[in-house]
C-alpha cells in the first residue's frame, strides 16, 4: 500500500476507509471488493487500487482504523473516569453516553467494527493494533474499578470488560435505543453502587 503524507492523500484514503466501512455496515466484510467500495466512494476503481492494492488490504486497513479509533476512544473515557473519580452516578452517565454513541452517531463505525470481528476471529492478520485496542480497553475497565475505590482486580476488570461487549453488541443490534438507554444505566448503577459498597466494606474490615 502506498503511503500518503500528504493531506490531500490522506483525505482520499480516510473517504476510502469509510467506504470500506459503510459497505461492511450495509452488507457485511464478504461484501468489500474495489468496485463496491468505488461506488460508495463515488470514485474510480482505479483509485481505491492505488491506496489499497487487493481486497485482503482494503480490510486490513478497515481493520486497523477501526481497532485504533476505539483504542482513542477507550483512552478518552479512560481520562474522563480518572478525572471523575469516586461517583458512581457520573461513572453511569459517562458510560451511557460511551454506549449510545454507537447505536447513534457513531452506528455505521461499530456496526462495522462487530462485523470485523466476528469475521475475522482467528484468522491471520496483523493482530498489533487490535492488542492495543484490546490494551486500551482493559486499562479503561481497570481505571473504572480504581475510581469506585477498588484495588487491582483482573477478574473484575475482565468482568466489566465482557459487560461493555455486551453492551456495545446491544447497541448495533437493539431496535430500541431509548430501552437500552434505560436499561444500561439501571444496570451500570446497580453494578457500580455495589463495587463501591463492596470496597467500602473491604476497608473497614482491614482497619
Amino acid at each position: 500500500m502506498p503511503t500518503h503524507s500528504h493531506p490531500k492523500g490522506e483525505q482520499t484514503r480516510r473517504r476510502i476507509l469509510d467506504a470500506t466501512l459503510q459497505v461492511i455496515a450495509d452488507a457485511g466484510v464478504r461484501a468489500v471488493t474495489h468496485r463496491s467500495v468505488a461506488r460508495q466512494a463515488a470514485a474510480a476503481p482505479g483509485l481505491i487500487t492505488y491506496y489499497f492494492s487487493s481486497t485482503d488490504a482494503l480490510i486490513a486497513g478497515a481493520l486497523a482504523d477501526v481497532a485504533t479509533q476505539e483504542a482513542a476512544a477507550f483512552a478518552r473515557l479512560r481520562a474522563q473516569v480518572e478525572e471523575t473519580g469516586d461517583d458512581p452516578a457520573a461513572l453511569v452517565e459517562l458510560f451511557v453516553a460511551e454506549v449510545m454513541s454507537r447505536a447513534g452517531e457513531r452506528k455505521v463505525a461499530a456496526t462495522a467494527t462487530l462485523a470485523l470481528t466476528l469475521e475475522l476471529a482467528g484468522q491471520h492478520f496483523d493482530r498489533s493494533a487490535f492488542e492495543a485496542w484490546e490494551a486500551s480497553g482493559f486499562a479503561l475497565c481497570d481505571a473504572t474499578v480504581r475510581a469506585l475505590g477498588g484495588e487491582p482486580d483482573l477478574d473484575l476488570a475482565l468482568f466489566l470488560s465482557s459487560i461493555l461487549d455486551g453492551l456495545f453488541l446491544s447497541a448495533v443490534i437493539s431496535p430500541n435505543a431509548h430501552y437500552l438507554e434505560s436499561a444500561t444505566r439501571a444496570g451500570l448503577t446497580r453494578l457500580f453502587d455495589g463495587l463501591r459498597v463492596r470496597e467500602s466494606d473491604r476497608r473497614q474490615a482491614g482497619s
